[in-house]
């Protein structure tokens, strides 16, 4: 959808200490969604993440796993997504929501990659409401063809995720 995610462990710049890495790319978020699990509410550098980044004035979206993670000094977590691990996907999904309305991305160009082929291509984002839609009867979006291999790929209206044919038999997309 265009967005870029920071994650240290994956962006770690080499020469900068941890703490300069995180704070520089907190400075240049505009929104940080955090991953607030039993382990990491206990975690210093939790604490101090979720503290820099309101002390930065920036937009915190929490994904709370259960209804059990306490975090002390943060009673009021704007917005909280609830993450059950038996099903992800919905936690995805309504941060996705969330980020959509916030940025405005209502409309313009999704880059896939096919599961078949690799290829990556674009296609259309999807309208919102056919997404809540998809959400609501548990059905998959739309079917686009690869233009590497001519494959059906359809989308999770979760987590905007390409999904082979064989994956979608008997879950096909329906207006």
């Amino acid at each position: 959808m265009g967005l870029r995610a920071y994650m240290y462990e994956h962006f770690t710049h080499p020469g900068q200490s941890p703490l300069e890495a995180v704070i520089g790319a907190l400075r240049d978020s505009q929104q940080v969604v955090s991953f607030l699990t039993d382990a990491g509410s206990g975690s210093a550098w939790v604490h101090q993440e979720l503290g820099a980044t309101l002390a930065l004035g920036k937009y915190l979206l929490p994904l709370v796993q259960g209804d059990a993670v306490q975090v002390p000094g943060f009673v009021a977590l704007r917005q909280p997504i609830l993450y059950d691990p038996r099903r992800p996907e919905v936690a995805i999904g309504r941060l996705l929501w969330l980020l959509r309305v916030d940025f405005e991305l209502f409309d313009g160009p999704l880059s896939v990659q096919c599961p078949a082929c690799q290829t990556h291509f674009t296609v259309p984002l999807p309208a919102m409401q056919l997404v809540r839609h998809a959400m609501d009867n548990d059905r998959l979006l739309g079917r686009y063809g690869c233009p590497e291999c001519q494959a059906s790929v359809h989308l999770s209206p979760w987590t905007m995720e390409p999904i082979s044919e064989q994956m979608a038999m008997g879950r096909a997309w329906a207006e």
